[in-house]
């Protein structure tokens, strides 16, 4: 089926569910927002997320829907009084992705696999030895569009700067100084952090050079926090326990530098332009690195990495273990030096391997 020349029209973008995936996501949204000008689009996307799509893409309508909700559920909601939709594209590859854009559009167009000849008007090839911000072009050019701009950034709303300043400052974090958030978390596999007790080893250090360590967590991530902040003897300022993203947003566009794991975090804050260094073990930073300039990447090549576990299949986790405090430090330095003096590194995150 010729799915170009269908702008503008009637259109839903179904997005990924993982806050990481989504921001990797957004120049392909951009591309789909931008080529159904004068139609009515509506982005799918989760709770979560919902609050900063709205302030990124004001021309789209914003629909949530909690993790693992029916297909069956979804596409009754999003369909509504005004029936199926034109065209549905899926940025997902799953199964119950490609069942509710088939339910909710009547043409739909997303990756080959996971029931796509069944349920796809039109299925695409995904080149999965680039970096996932790329997955979405075959897709965009199926239906007549540019390919992504890996490049693009949105400016942070100046709403969001403010309301991150303010939670800074309820964190106990004052204005001047070096602020350096850590971000110890993933949402989905304990493989992928670096150990707590090295954050808390780095935030002391941090600490004696006068520098103002906070640590950047989700709901229902305290405890975490407390484990980092241990390791100092100190009480550690906290952010993120009561944020949505749009509110992380803020926070992680008012940092110096941000040290994190493969996560939301990590995306969200090179997606505001905060330079960053991200820690890789069992995932590949060939395909999920913080997109932007500036960033560096350590990650130990392991023969047994990248192997995507959830758990480490050898029961030793030092693909991530084996990364140094001094090693993450010196990285943070050079980031920070760096954006203080407006050096500009190569359009990806630099590699560092050892």
């Amino acid at each position: 089926m010729n799915l170009t020349g269908r702008f503008p029209t009637r259109l839903l973008v179904d997005l990924p569910t993982w806050v990481g995936d989504q921001v990797m996501a957004l120049p392909a949204v951009r591309v789909l927002v931008d080529g159904n000008r004068g139609g009515d689009t509506v982005l799918h996307t989760t709770p979560a997320m919902r609050r900063l799509l709205e302030l990124l893409f004001p021309e789209a309508r914003v629909a949530a829907a909690r993790r693992k909700t029916s297909p069956f559920v979804s596409a009754r909601a999003l369909c509504g009084p005004g029936g199926r939709f034109e065209l549905g594209v899926t940025l997902r590859n799953a199964l119950r992705a490609k069942i509710l854009v088939r339910l909710a559009a009547r043409s739909s167009v997303g990756s080959r696999g996971e029931g796509a000849m069944l349920l796809l008007s039109q299925r695409c090839v995904v080149d999965r030895a680039r970096h996932q911000v790329f997955d979405a072009d075959t897709i965009l050019r199926a239906l007549g569009l540019p390919g992504v701009d890996a490049a693009w950034r949105p400016r942070t709303p100046r709403s969001l700067v403010r309301e991150g300043r303010r939670a800074l400052e309820r964190a106990g974090v004052m204005e001047g100084g070096q602020v350096v958030g850590l971000a110890p978390a993933t949402a989905r596999a304990q493989a992928r952090r670096w150990p707590a007790d090295r954050f808390g080893r780095l935030a002391r250090r941090l600490q004696e050079r006068g520098m103002s360590p906070v640590v950047v967590v989700g709901p229902g991530e305290k405890q975490l926090a407390e484990d980092v902040a241990a390791v100092t003897g100190t009480v550690l300022p906290v952010v993120g326990l009561d944020l949505d993203v749009a509110a992380l947003c803020g926070v992680l566009s008012g940092l110096d530098a941000v040290v994190a794991n493969d996560s939301g975090p990590m995306h969200l804050a090179a997606l505001c332009g905060t330079p960053v260094v991200g820690l890789f073990g069992p995932s590949d930073p060939r395909r999920t690195a913080p997109l932007g300039r500036g960033h560096q990447v350590l990650n130990r090549h392991l023969v047994c990495s990248p192997c995507t576990a959830h758990r480490c299949p050898l029961g030793h986790h030092e693909c991530l273990r084996n990364i140094a405090v001094d090693e993450v430090d010196a990285a943070l330095t050079k980031v920070l030096v760096a954006k203080g003096s407006g050096i500009d590194h190569s359009p990806v995150a630099t590699l560092v391997s050892n």
